[in-house]
Formats: C-alpha cells, sequence, structure tokens
C-alpha cells in the first residue's frame, strides 16, 4: 500500500508540474489551482508513504520519477527536445530509482 501512496504522489506531483507552465505565473485562474491542488496532494501522499517506506528511497523516488515522467510530457505535449545528455540523465534516474529499491 505505501507504493501505491508513493506512486499517487508522484503522479500528482506531475500534475502540479504540468499546470505550472500553463499557469503563467499564476496569473491563469484554474491552471494555478491545479498546481496548488497536485502539489497539495503529493505531499499528502508522499507523507502517508514515509510511514512505511525509508526517506531516501521515498524521496529520491518522489523525485526522480517524478522528473522523468514531466520530462516526458514535456516531450510529448509541448514539444520540448531530448537530447543524448537529457535521454543519458533520464537513463540514470531509471537506473537509480531500480538500485534504491533493491
Amino acid at each position: 500500500m505505501a507504493y501505491v501512496l508513493l506512486f499517487g504522489g508522484i503522479l500528482m506531483e506531475v500534475v502540479g508540474s504540468f499546470f505550472l507552465k500553463k499557469a503563467n505565473g499564476f496569473r491563469n485562474l484554474v491552471p494555478t489551482i491545479m498546481v496548488l491542488l497536485g502539489y497539495f496532494s503529493s505531499l499528502v501522499l508522499v507523507t502517508l508513504a514515509m510511514q512505511k517506506l525509508p526517506l531516501g528511497v521515498t524521496y529520491a523516488m518522489w523525485a526522480g520519477l517524478g522528473t522523468f515522467a514531466t520530462v516526458i510530457l514535456a516531450v510529448v505535449v509541448y514539444r520540448e527536445r531530448l537530447s543524448l545528455s537529457r535521454i543519458s540523465g533520464l537513463l540514470a534516474i531509471v537506473i537509480g530509482a531500480i538500485l534504491l529499491n533493491s
């Protein structure tokens, strides 16, 4: 159950991050609300996950997999470019998350 909470927290962090660009410096109301809801719910879910999971593993997975998913979403939705160095960084994040859980 702790991993379900963690992955829910990661998903909500990605939602919050995605809407940051659309919030336009917090000038657009609905995206701003989505940013706040995304980050708040992410913190709640990750805090609950930390009751059962180690801090280092939880935070590293939250930050790393959230970054990974946000980059992929930015490439798909905002047409941001992926360079070789960015792809290498994404692979390092995935490998790091796997190693932390072994």
